[in-house]
């Protein structure tokens, strides 16, 4: 792999799932993008419900209806952060789609031949005990792109994932 040219760095994809822990990411991500007058991509992976957690007789239309309604709420936060961005003085668009996310970030990468991947990850890890599978590992393990991994201020709680709520409170 090449070192970034920083003449050369012109897109830099943000991976967001709106968390808490990628608060940090969105700030790096926009201030590279500044620094370098780079764009940056931002793009969430709406998790698909696997086939065992819906019953066969279940309506298609209520589980479209309920991925549109993720999309609708997706689009209106990262347009949110258009706009933030916007104020920076930074170019931003974003991406939404369904499956995994991990894959979502890494195809997107390939398809619009970033330079550079931006995710947070939680403040604390336990090395000892680090589960591989989380989205960040997947994403740094299956890309040849250089990847940031941004560590998050906030200190993880047991029970608490890290995302925000539909009204965009911590939970």
């Amino acid at each position: 792999m090449e070192p970034i040219d920083p003449q050369e760095l012109q897109t830099v994809l943000l991976a967001t799932d709106f968390s808490r822990w990628t608060t940090n990411a969105v700030e790096y991500a926009f201030g590279i993008a500044r620094r370098f007058d780079a764009e940056v991509l931002m793009v969430h992976g709406i998790e698909p419900i696997s086939d065992g957690a819906v019953e066969d007789d279940d309506d298609g239309d209520e589980l479209g209806e309920f991925y549109g309604e993720l999309s609708d709420k997706a689009q209106d936060r990262l347009q949110e952060l258009v706009e933030e961005a916007d104020r920076r003085d930074v170019n931003a668009r974003y991406h939404i789609e369904i499956g995994q996310r991990w894959r979502i970030v890494l195809d997107c990468a390939e398809d619009e031949d970033v330079d550079l991947i931006v995710v947070g990850r939680r403040a604390q890890i336990d090395h000892e005990n680090l589960s591989l599978g989380t989205t960040s590992q997947r994403i740094y393990f299956g890309t040849d792109r250089p990847v940031m991994t941004v560590p998050s201020d906030r200190q993880p709680d047991e029970d608490d994932d890290g995302r925000l709520d539909d009204a965009g409170a911590e939970q």
